[in-house]
């Protein structure tokens, strides 16, 4: 409908279904150089049905020649006052906040008398409507429920604390660079199509075939049965309790060490002051890729700026040295063959756990990817050729109690009460301990634990394997130097990569800061000890200064 304005004359405005925000029409004046909200005429009437809505207002104004004066207000509301106040009684927005705004001219100057409220119009489509009044008590009129999609909101706009977000330092994360254990023998050449594995030329501490063969040819009865709990996924509050309760009630190995595990942690949503804690505290932390997709299609280059972006990450914003990150593990698993094995071998990585192997009786010891791989690849495409002195660590499957397979201990069918979980876990267990120990895999998600039978019959195995003797609950990179190095339990309270003397590493961050930073449309707290970024780091964009990757510095 078309508003002309004249004064003293009734004004009909008809629209489809609106909701009324206030009974009080506008009303203008001149008595001051800016624009006011006057008392409103009495005669209001209103009707309303389902499909239509008349409103029927007098409204009382005076011309001015003067420009009109706004409150001083935020540079993208203004632009909507002064078109509201142009086409009075034709948007879709009113000023009325409160009748106390247009009654006091002494609240004219508070910026919330001229917020401008949003009026949803009606639909017909069922989807509810949005309904708002400043009115209380018997003035309000009768309101329904809304049932319906609500108004849209304004994206926020982000002002991060300059007393927290600062500009980023430069560190240099490669003081520390990776590197793989210098070869003893020597090497098949890389990237070739890989041979069939010999025994007589794959020598630790280089090379091993794996299988169910004991390294060093040890006696079983002189074997550490080796256990291997990992966590894979990002590290923050919703599993620090967990966490806690695991590796801070006294558990120790037969050394007096505390128990470890390893963390295949993945960028998003981690709290890196939590990682750096877990750092301090012996555990091995590992790449889990920045942002945790399926893989199996990536090229060499994305497979770098993943893995390799992480451990950059890591050691920026974590607090682990850079040589320390060693392991990673593909995200559900899924490999990415040559390219993904290459970029380990290029970038020194030194074991990669991804690859489940079948065989579990009796179970596979962690073998190199110098020659051709002993076992079926499960989930391929699976590494075809050589990339010497890069680890397998594999993951051997289970059983469950119903006789299925599973890689991951939280993929299997899990009973319903924990004496059921503690059977399960006991049946693998001794798969392992009664042939050849070969190190037993925990591999779990955090999340698994939530279910309070999982958790409660995971740690009656734990305390129960904990008081062997000859277990030792220790990290994948801890396990592969006893791999290397095979070592009777008779000399192992000695051995000195199962020791728990970590003095080159930082102290726990007690007092993290906290990064305000915009990542796909919302805001992010990212909490580190160590200098926050400027950005929040994604692949080939991870914030960091020194980084080799995003700048793409070869060595």
């Amino acid at each position: 409908s078309e508003l002309v304005t004249t004064p003293n004359i009734d004004l009909i405005i008809e629209t489809t279904k609106p909701t009324l925000i206030d009974e009080e029409p506008f009303s203008t004046t001149t008595e001051t150089e800016q624009y006011q909200l006057s008392p409103v005429l009495p005669d209001v009437a209103s009707t309303t049905s389902t499909t239509k809505s008349t409103t029927t207002a007098k409204l009382e104004t005076k011309t001015t020649t003067k420009s009109l004066s706004f409150p001083t207000r935020a540079s993208r509301v203004n632009p909507a006052i002064k078109l509201a106040a142009a086409n009075l009684g034709g948007g879709r927005r009113s000023y009325q906040s409160s009748t106390n705004c247009s009654t006091d001219n002494s609240l004219q100057a508070n910026p919330k008398c001229n917020e401008i409220k949003y009026q949803r119009p009606s639909s017909t489509r069922g989807r509810g409507s949005a309904h708002y009044s400043t009115l209380s008590g018997s003035e309000a009129p009768q309101q329904q429920t809304n049932r319906g999609t609500p108004p849209t909101r304004s994206r926020p706009t982000l002002k991060p604390s300059t007393a927290i977000v600062s500009e980023t330092k430069f560190v240099d994360i490669y003081a520390y660079p990776a590197r793989r254990p210098a070869p003893v023998y020597p090497q098949p050449t890389p990237d070739k199509t890989a041979a069939k594995c010999r025994k007589d030329v794959c020598l630790l501490p280089d090379c091993y075939c794996g299988g169910k063969d004991v390294p060093g040819d040890l006696p079983v009865e002189s074997v550490p049965q080796i256990v291997l709990l990992t966590f894979d996924d990002s590290v923050n509050d919703l599993n620090k309790v967990l966490y806690s309760d695991l590796f801070e009630k006294g558990r120790v190995n037969p050394n007096g060490c505390p128990i470890s595990a390893t963390f295949y942690v993945s960028h998003e949503w981690t709290d890196y002051s939590q990682v750096q804690n877990l750092y301090a505290s012996g555990h091995e932390m590992a790449s889990h890729t920045v942002s945790h997709s399926f893989g199996e299609q990536f090229s060499q280059k994305k497979w770098n700026r993943e893995v390799g972006g992480q451990r950059e990450i890591l050691a920026a914003y974590g607090g682990v040295k850079l040589e320390d990150i060693r392991g990673m593990r593909a995200p559900f698993l899924s490999v990415g063959g040559n390219k993904m094995f290459k970029m380990l071998y290029d970038s020194n990585f030194t074991y990669d756990s991804s690859l489940p192997v079948y065989e579990n009786r009796p179970p596979s010891w962690p073998y190199t990817l110098d020659y051709k791989l002993f076992h079926d690849c499960m989930i391929p495409p699976c590494p075809t050729k050589s990339y010497p002195g890069v680890w397998e660590v594999p993951m051997v499957m289970w059983q469950d109690l119903n006789g299925g397979r599973c890689s991951m201990g939280d993929a299997c069918a899990n009973p319903p009460e924990a004496e059921g979980v503690y059977k399960m876990l006991l049946k693998n267990f001794d798969r392992h301990y009664t042939t050849n120990r070969a190190p037993f895999g925990l591999f779990y998600h955090a999340a698994w634990f939530t279910q309070p039978h999982h958790k409660e019959g995971f740690i009656m195995f734990l305390d129960y394997i904990n008081k062997m003797k000859d277990v030792w609950i220790v990290t994948n990179w801890q396990a592969l130097q006893w791999v290397r190095d095979p070592t009777p339990i008779s000399r192992l309270n000695n051995f000195q990569p199962f020791q728990c003397n970590y003095p080159d590493r930082p102290k726990k961050c007690n007092n993290p800061k906290v990064c305000n930073l915009w990542h796909k449309s919302g805001v992010r707290y990212m909490r580190t000890c160590q200098p926050c970024p400027e950005i929040y780091p994604w692949t080939g964009k991870t914030g960091i200064r020194s980084s080799r990757i995003d700048n793409e510095i070869d060595e």
